[in-house]
């Protein structure tokens, strides 16, 4: 039970993170003014807008939706979180090969999206371990 509560806070953290850079790359604001140039025609997006659009349907909704249904929902979410956590780690992974460069908010994302993936996981051993242990019985 602890463990979901925490997987779930951790969606809901990342969510509103997601909504907060999306809103701000849309609007334009802090460091996101311009687009890097070399970055166009390498990944699918021209503009920050339309980066930040992705991200806030894909990340802020999607993890939005996964704490919701988690907090609701009494039984096992951990596939959920699992392919939240790998989507994540994709979305992070794939752009950094394609520009190849890696900046600090890069290694910083690629930290949460392991963190998600290892709750997760450890989630899934757990309930596998508990579900084995009653049959057991």
């Amino acid at each position: 039970m602890i463990l979901k509560n925490m997987a779930n806070l951790y969606n809901l953290t990342l969510s509103l993170g997601a909504f907060y850079l999306g809103i701000s790359m849309f609007l334009g604001k802090g460091g996101f003014d311009t687009f890097p140039p070399e970055w166009i025609g390498t990944l699918p997006f021209t503009n920050w807008a339309s980066l930040g659009l992705f991200g806030i349907l894909v990340f802020g909704l999607g993890n939005a939706f996964a704490s919701i249904y988690g907090f609701i929902k009494k039984g096992k979410i951990f596939m959920m979180t699992i392919t939240m956590g790998a989507l994540f780690f994709l979305c992070t992974v794939i752009p950094t090969y394609l520009v190849g460069e890696w900046y600090l908010p890069t290694g910083i994302i690629l930290i949460l999206s392991l963190i998600r993936l290892f709750l997760g996981m450890l989630d899934l051993i757990v309930h596998a371990l508990i579900n084995h242990k009653w049959k057991m019985s």
